[in-house]
C-alpha cells in the first residue's frame, strides 16, 4: 500500500483571517472601555475644559453661607465691640491689687441685643471729659411732652433742663448734656439718621468722641468682700466691684443724674454717681469711649466712702484678655440698661 506525501506549498503568502464573530466582540469590548474611560477623565460639571477629575462639592457650607442655628443666641461679643472709633480691645477687665484679697469673681454681663437697641454719638468740647462739658445724642427714643418748645435748626424740639428731644427720621432723637442751650440746639441741628444710627455734624468747638450701641454689649466685672479689701469699716460689710464698660448710655446718664467731680484716676478726671445701681461707683476713661468703674453696696455714701473709692482705684489695674480669663468668670444674660 503506497503512503500518503506530505504536500508542501511555496505559492502566495496568505493571512489569517479571525471569524467574523471574534472580530465583532473584539471590538464591543474595546468599545466599552473607551467610553469608560471618557466618563471618568469628562469634567465633573459637565462642562467642557480639563480633563482632570474635579474635586467632589464639600458637604460642609462655608461661614459666610451657613444657616445660623435659630436656636442659638447672639454671641456675646468683646468690650468696646461696635464701638467707633474702637475702644478697649486690649482691656478686658479691672482688678485691685491688695494684700490678702483674692482674685476676685468674674462676671460678664452681656446684653446680647444691645447692638438691636438705640445708639449713640458722644459729643465733647475740646476740654470736656467723661460727663463733663459735653453732651449724648441718642436715636430712637420715646417721644416726651411737656416743657417749651425750642428751635433746633430745621425742627421743633422740647427742652426739660438740659435734654431736648425731637423728632427725626420718623422717630425721635435726644440730646442730653451739660452744654449751653444754644450748644444742644446746634448739636441737634447738625444730626441725621443713616441706616438707622445716629451721625452728628458738631458744631465749631465741639467734637465727636466716640459712637456705639447706647446699652454695652457687656460688662466685665470682679466682684470682692469690701472687707477683704480692708474697706469693710467704711464701705461696710457688702460688696466692692470693678468693672469696664462702654457705650454712651453710661455718660448719658450720668448726665441724667448729676456725677460729681472726684479728682483724678491715673490722670483722667473721675466721676462719682449712682449709675450701674449699688450705692455709688467712681468711674473714669482709660481711653475715649471705655469706662472703668470701682463701685460698692454697702453703707450709704459719704466723704468718707467716696475716699474709700478713691484708694481702691489707685490699687486698681487694667487686665487684658488673658488675665481676665483667668479668673473663670461666669456669663449671665442681662439687659445692661446703665440707668
Amino acid at each position: 500500500m503506497e503512503r500518503a506525501q506530505d504536500v508542501l506549498s511555496f505559492g502566495p503568502e496568505r493571512r489569517w483571517r479571525p471569524p467574523r464573530r471574534v472580530v465583532v466582540a473584539v471590538l464591543a469590548v474595546l468599545s466599552g472601555a473607551i467610553l469608560a474611560a471618557i466618563a471618568l477623565l469628562a469634567p465633573a460639571n459637565g462642562e467642557p475644559g480639563s480633563a482632570l477629575p474635579t474635586a467632589a462639592p464639600s458637604t460642609m457650607p462655608s461661614p459666610s453661607t451657613a444657616t445660623p442655628d435659630v436656636d442659638s443666641p447672639p454671641p456675646c461679643v468683646p468690650v468696646g465691640w461696635a464701638q467707633s472709633p474702637p475702644v478697649g480691645r486690649l482691656v478686658a477687665g479691672l482688678g485691685i491689687d491688695h494684700d490678702g484679697a483674692g482674685p476676685g469673681s468674674g462676671l460678664d454681663r452681656c446684653d446680647r441685643t444691645a447692638v438691636d437697641g438705640p445708639w449713640t454719638v458722644v459729643v465733647r468740647r475740646r476740654e470736656g471729659s467723661l460727663g463733663r462739658h459735653g453732651a449724648v445724642v441718642t436715636f430712637p427714643v420715646e417721644a416726651v411732652s411737656g416743657g417749651g418748645d425750642v428751635d433746633a435748626g430745621h425742627v421743633t424740639a422740647t427742652t426739660a433742663a438740659t435734654t431736648v428731644v425731637w423728632p427725626l427720621a420718623g422717630s425721635h432723637a435726644r440730646i442730653r448734656g451739660d452744654l449751653t442751650e444754644r450748644e444742644l440746639r446746634a448739636v441737634a441741628a447738625g444730626t441725621t439718621v443713616v441706616a438707622g444710627r445716629p451721625v452728628v455734624r458738631p458744631p465749631a468747638g465741639l467734637a465727636v468722641v466716640t459712637t456705639g450701641p447706647y446699652r454695652s454689649p457687656v460688662i466685665h466685672e470682679l466682684r470682692y468682700g469690701s472687707s477683704e479689701l480692708g474697706e469693710g469699716a467704711v464701705l461696710g460689710g457688702g460688696l466692692t466691684y470693678t468693672g469696664v464698660t462702654s457705650g454712651g448710655g453710661f455718660e448719658d446718664q450720668l448726665y441724667a443724674t448729676r456725677g460729681t467731680g472726684a479728682g483724678t484716676v491715673d490722670g483722667r478726671p473721675a466721676v462719682v454717681s449712682a449709675v450701674l445701681g449699688g450705692n455709688a461707683t467712681l468711674a473714669w476713661e482709660p481711653s475715649p469711649g471705655l469706662v472703668a468703674y470701682v463701685g460698692y453696696s454697702g453703707a450709704p455714701v459719704d466723704d468718707r466712702a467716696v475716699a474709700a473709692l478713691r484708694r481702691l482705684a489707685g490699687q486698681a489695674r487694667l487686665l487684658d484678655t488673658g488675665q481676665w480669663l483667668a479668673t473663670g468668670p461666669q456669663t449671665v444674660d442681662q439687659v445692661n440698661e446703665p440707668g
